[in-house]
């Protein structure tokens, strides 16, 4: 059986994702469950026991998202903030399914750009920009917080 849900103003997960996605502004709820359930919009457009409309209309937002362009300067300092959050963050293959999962991944020294296909920030930044290819540059400008001033 489906619980009937609503899209609601207000984001929850997603906090990483880039400027203007959908999951910064919206989330699905549920009526049956407990009243302050809530899911991130893609958890919600894949969940069975959402039913269909409130389904669909995760999707539809989730599709209507105009990414800004990747050489943008709010992409580059999101890029800068995901490479700073996730600092010698990488995949753990013993992991299985949970390779990518924050608490199995494998946090060391490595150098991030000789193994970027193995960084969980460009793991991320991918998910949104698949073109997306790290620089020395761009893990020497990584922050996450406040932003650093500049270098006099």
């Amino acid at each position: 059986m489906t619980d009937h849900g609503r899209i609601a103003k207000g984001g929850m997960g997603g906090f990483l994702n880039p400027p203007t996605h959908p999951e910064h502004d919206w989330h699905a709820e549920q009526a049956a469950r407990d009243p302050r359930w809530s899911t991130a919009l893609s958890g919600a457009a894949k969940d069975p026991n959402i039913d269909a409309a409130t389904r669909n209309a995760a999707a539809e937002l989730l599709a209507s998202w105009r990414r800004p362009p990747l050489d943008s300067p709010e992409i580059q300092d999101w890029i800068a903030q995901v490479l700073g959050y996730f600092r010698g963050c990488f995949r753990n293959p013993q992991a299985g399914d949970r390779q990518w999962h924050a608490s199995d991944l494998i946090i060391d020294k490595r150098d991030p750009v000789a193994n970027a296909d193995d960084h969980a920030g460009v793991n991320l930044i991918r998910r949104f920009y698949p073109e997306f290819k790290p620089t020395a540059e761009h893990f020497a400008g990584a922050y996450w917080g406040k932003k650093p001033e500049p270098k006099a």
